[in-house]
C-alpha cells in the first residue's frame, strides 16, 4: 500500500521533493550508491527514516573502517543488522506504528569472521523469510592479510557456515568466493545445498589434495554459470550440470584436458584458458567438450601468448674467482598450443550450433593451420578472430 503524501509547507521548512511520498523517496534512493542513500537521508529529518524502508541493499565490507578486520566487521555486520530489521517505524502521518519492507534483493561482501558469521546467518534468514527476495548473494574471503596456512580452516568454517544457515544458503542466487580451500566433495554438497543459485565463482580457491580433480555431480541443480578463476586441482570434471549454459575456465596449469565436460545439454558459452608445458600431450577437442552440448554458441581459448617463460635464476659465487659469479643457471618453462588437431567429422555434432569462435595468445611462432579442422567442423560459424595479444 502507497503511503500518503508527507504534508509540508513547501514555503518555510521544506522542499518540493521532501513532499514526495515515502515510496517515490525510496525509489530514488534506490538507485543510488547505499553510502550516498545513507548520507542523503542524513539531510533532512524527513528522509532520516527511508534507509530502513529500501527493499535493495548492497554492503561491501570494503566501504568500512576499523584498525583490524574484526573491528571491520563488527561495523558491517552491526549496519546490516540495523539495514535489514523488517519491522522499522513508519513516518510521522502515516499511521499506525511499524511496517514490513521485505527484503527484494540483497548483496553482501564480507569476510570469514567466525564470531560474526551466526549473526549475518540468522539475519539474512530473517530477511527472505518472508518470501519475496528475488536477488540474494554472497561474496565471501578471508580477512586481508591472512596467513596461508590457515585457508583450509577458513573453508571448513565455511562449509560450517552453509550447513548451519540453510535457509539462507537455499535463497542464494550467486555466490562468489576466494582464497579458501575445499574437500573433494565440497563444492559439490555446496552447489546441491543451494536450491535457487544461478552463479558461482570460484577465485583463487583450491582442493586440499591439489594432485585430485575437482568434480561436480548436481543433476538437480539450477546453475547457469560457473566461472573458475585460478582454482588449483589437477581438471575439473562437470559430471552432470543439466542447466549450466556458462563456463569461465581460467588457471595456470592443469593436466590435459583441463575440463571434462559430461551431461551438460544447455552448455552455450566456453571460455578456456591455461598454460601447458611442453611435457603435456595436447588434447583433442573432442575429448574435452561433451556430445551432449547440441547448443554450444561460443567457444574462447587463451594460450597466453608465450612459447618460453624464465622462471628462475640460480647464481653460483666461488671467493677463488676473479669474477663474482662463477655459473648461471636459467631454467626455462616452455608452454605450446594444448590443443591437437582432429577430423572435423568427429566435433560436427558439437559445433553444429557455434557462431563465435575466439582464439586469445597465439604465440608469435604459430601460424593457423592447425585452426582450419575446426572452420571445417562449424558450419554455421559467423565470427571467428585470432589474436596474438594476451587476453586480458
Amino acid at each position: 500500500m502507497e503511503s500518503p503524501p508527507h504534508k509540508l509547507n513547501v514555503g518555510r521548512d521544506e522542499d518540493r521533493i521532501s513532499a514526495l511520498t515515502d515510496d517515490l523517496l525510496v525509489g530514488i534512493l534506490e538507485r543510488l550508491d547505499l553510502r550516498e542513500a545513507v548520507r542523503a537521508s542524513a539531510l533532512s529529518s524527513r528522509w532520516r527514516h527511508l534507509p530502513y524502508r529500501l527493499s535493495r541493499l548492497h554492503l561491501e565490507v570494503g566501504h568500512f573502517q576499523g584498525a583490524t578486520p574484526l573491528e571491520v566487521m563488527d561495523a558491517f555486520t552491526g549496519a546490516a543488522q540495523r539495514l535489514l530489521s523488517l519491522v522499522v517505524p513508519l513516518a510521522e502521518g502515516e499511521g499506525g506504528s511499524a511496517a514490513i519492507i521485505p527484503i527484494k534483493a540483497l548483496i553482501l561482501s564480507f569476510y570469514m569472521s567466525p564470531p560474526h558469521l551466526s549473526a549475518i546467518g540468522r539475519t539474512v534468514e530473517d530477511a527472505v523469510s518472508y518470501g519475496k527476495t528475488e536477488c540474494l548473494e554472497f561474496s565471501i574471503s578471508p580477512p586481508r592479510g591472512s596467513n596461508a596456512s590457515l585457508l583450509a580452516e577458513f573453508g571448513q568454517q565455511f562449509m560450517s557456515f552453509s550447513q548451519a544457515y540453510p535457509v539462507a544458503f537455499w535463497w542464494l542466487t550467486r555466490l562468489t568466493l576466494k582464497n579458501l580451500v575445499f574437500g573433494h566433495s565440497d563444492v559439490t554438497e555446496l552447489i546441491n545445498a543451494c536450491n535457487k543459485l544461478k552463479h558461482l565463482t570460484l577465485s583463487s580457491c583450491r582442493l586440499v589434495d591439489q594432485r585430485s580433480a575437482l568434480r561436480i555431480d548436481t543433476p538437480c541443480s539450477g546453475l547457469r554459470r560457473l566461472d573458475c578463476i585460478r582454482f588449483r586441482c589437477e581438471r575439473i570434471e562437470l559430471i552432470s550440470v543439466p542447466e549450466l549454459r556458462t563456463v569461465l575456465c581460467c588457471s595456470r596449469h592443469y593436466e590435459n584436458p583441463p575440463v571434462r565436460f559430461g551431461d551438460v545439454p544447455q552448455l552455450c558459452h566456453v571460455n578456456l584458458g591455461y598454460l601447458a608445458k611442453v611435457s603435456q600431450a595436447p588434447f583433442m577437442l573432442s575429448e574435452c567438450l561433451s556430445r551432449s552440448s547440441r547448443n554450444l554458441s561460443k567457444l574462447n581459448l587463451n594460450f597466453f601468448s608465450q612459447t618460453v617463460k624464465l622462471i628462475s635464476v640460480h647464481l653460483h659465487i666461488t671467493r677463488s674467482s676473479i669474477l663474482p659469479i662463477s655459473a648461471v643457471y636459467f631454467v626455462f618453462f616452455m608452454l605450446q598450443i594444448w590443443i591437437q588437431p582432429e577430423q572435423p567429422k568427429r566435433l560436427t555434432a558439437i559445433f553444429r550450433n557455434l557462431t563465435d569462435m575466439y582464439l586469445f595468445g597465439i604465440f608469435p611462432e604459430c601460424d593457423l593451420s592447425w585452426t582450419l579442422f575446426i572452420l571445417e567442423a562449424a558450419p554455421a560459424l559467423r565470427n571467428f578472430k585470432g589474436s596474438r595479444r594476451r587476453s586480458r
